[in-house]
């Protein structure tokens, strides 16, 4: 699945997160619960150098990255998200 956000969203489990934004961007996890093998991949197709912010269900940030065409990959473990 494939989803282009803007701003604030989140995201789901098994997703593929495009996105085209000129402003920062934040990407919501879902629950770490019950997501055990799911993976979410992000990625900024805009070429902006803007930052993107991956935090988790809880509201911790699990990845804070800027530059442009940047790529982050989550894989779940059950308890928590990891950037691989």
């Amino acid at each position: 699945m494939s989803a282009s956000l803007s701003v604030n969203n989140t995201a789901r489990p098994w997703e593929f997160v495009r996105v085209n934004a000129h402003d920062p961007v934040t990407v919501r996890l879902p629950s770490a619960a019950g997501n055990a093998g799911a993976e979410v991949v992000v990625k900024e197709v805009a070429g902006e150098e803007e930052a993107l912010e991956v935090i988790a269900s809880t509201g911790q940030q699990i990845a804070r990255v800027g530059g442009s065409y940047v790529t982050i990959r989550l894989i779940c473990d059950g308890a928590t998200w990891i950037v691989i």
